[in-house]
C-alpha cells in the first residue's frame, strides 16, 4: 500500500497469517493495535478467508459471529479512539468457472456480510472481492498463475518442488491488490483519499 500513497502516510501493517476476525481478538491483537491507534489514523480490516475454514475451531467463525466482530469489535472499537474503520471484503481466490472462465465470488457470505455491516454502521467500503474478480477476470485465467502462488519446481528456494496455490499471491498480485485498494481508497471521499498518488 505504501508505494500508492505520499509519503505523509505511514502504513503499519498488523497482519498476520491464519488468523480469523475472531482469533485475532482472541490473541490480542486488535487490542495490540488499539492501545496505539490514534485520532486521523485509520485501520483497514479484511477477513473472511480463515473465518471460513469450517474444519479447523481455532479460527473457524460464522458469517453471522464475523459481522457481529466487525462491527462491535473492529468498527466501533475503533472509533471509540478517534480513528477511521475501512471495512474490505474478501480478495478472490483462483477460482472460476471452467466453462465460462469467469471468477466465482469466493466466501460470499462473508462478503455479505461485510458489505452489509459497513452499510448498517456507515463505515467506508472497499469491495475488494468483486475488484480482484473484475481484474482476474480481464487477465484471464492463465495469466492468473502469474499472480498467485503458482511456481515450477527449482524456480524459487522456498518451494523446490514447486507449488499451486490459489489462495496466496506472488509478489506482483500482492503489488496489483494494493493498487486495486488504493484506487478504491482515491474514491471513498476520505482526507486520505487525497493521499493516494495520481496515476495509481
Amino acid at each position: 500500500m505504501s508505494s500508492y500513497l505520499t509519503s505523509n502516510i505511514t502504513v503499519a501493517n498488523r497482519a498476520i497469517g491464519g488468523r480469523s476476525s475472531r482469533s485475532f481478538i482472541e490473541q490480542g491483537r486488535l487490542a495490540a493495535i488499539h492501545q496505539v491507534i490514534k485520532a486521523g489514523d485509520y485501520l483497514f480490516v479484511q477477513f473472511g478467508h480463515n473465518d471460513a475454514t469450517v474444519g479447523n475451531a481455532e479460527r473457524y467463525t460464522s458469517p453471522a459471529d464475523y459481522k457481529e466482530y466487525l462491527r462491535n469489535d473492529y468498527i466501533r472499537g475503533t472509533r471509540a479512539r478517534g480513528a477511521t474503520p475501512v471495512v474490505v471484503t474478501s480478495v478472490s481466490r483462483r477460482s472460476y468457472n471452467a466453462t465460462t472462465g469467469k471468477f466465482n465470488v469466493s466466501f460470499p457470505a462473508y462478503v455479505d456480510a461485510a458489505k452489509a455491516v459497513a452499510q448498517e454502521e456507515g463505515a467506508p467500503l472497499v469491495d475488494l472481492s468483486a475488484l480482484s474478480r473484475v481484474y482476474l477476470d480481464g487477465i484471464g485465467v492463465d495469466a492468473s498463475k502469474g499472480i498467485f502462488l503458482w511456481l515450477n519446481a527449482g524456480q524459487y528456494s522456498n518451494f523446490p518442488n514447486g507449488v499451486q496455490d490459489n489462495t496466496h499471491f506472488q509478489e506482483r498480485g500482492a503489488v496489483e491488490m494494493a493498487r486495486l485498494v488504493a484506487r478504491a481508497v482515491a474514491r471513498l471521499g476520505l482526507p486520505l483519499s487525497g493521499e493516494v498518488l495520481p496515476g495509481t
